[in-house]
């Protein structure tokens, strides 16, 4: 008899859902911004504020003793690159990316069919 008999395994059926979930993070690692860094920053910005031009921040600082984060004299252009690193630094940090899923599908295998004997 054929086909009469009950499964032993009541599981008959697998489900399998596939899908891919794409993700993009930009904050997973952060290089760290020093206290030294962010006086630079807040310093250059509070004379810029008032007017000074890069090449008079740069002789301020040069004038006070303040060197570059790397210990050395400081230039105007240094002065701008310190402003411009940190400005593209925040947009980075601060940009949100959506998620992105793709289709999915749904598959069910009936093991019944798979293992019956057609005759």
């Amino acid at each position: 008899m054929y086909g009469s008999k009950k499964p032993s395994n009541p599981n008959t059926t697998d489900v399998f859902f596939t899908f891919t979930v794409t993700c993009r993070f930009s904050n997973l690692w952060v290089a760290p911004y020093s206290e030294y860094q962010q006086f630079l920053y807040d310093t250059i910005c509070k004379y810029r504020e008032k007017g000074w031009n890069y090449q008079e921040i740069a002789d301020w600082f040069n004038a006070n003793n303040y060197p570059t984060p790397r210990g050395k004299k400081f230039f105007n252009s240094f002065a701008q690159s310190i402003v411009k690193k940190k400005k593209l630094r925040d947009a980075r940090l601060s940009k949100r990316h959506p998620w992105t899923m793709s289709d999915f599908a749904i598959s069910f295998v009936d093991k019944t069919l798979i293992n019956s004997n057609p005759r």
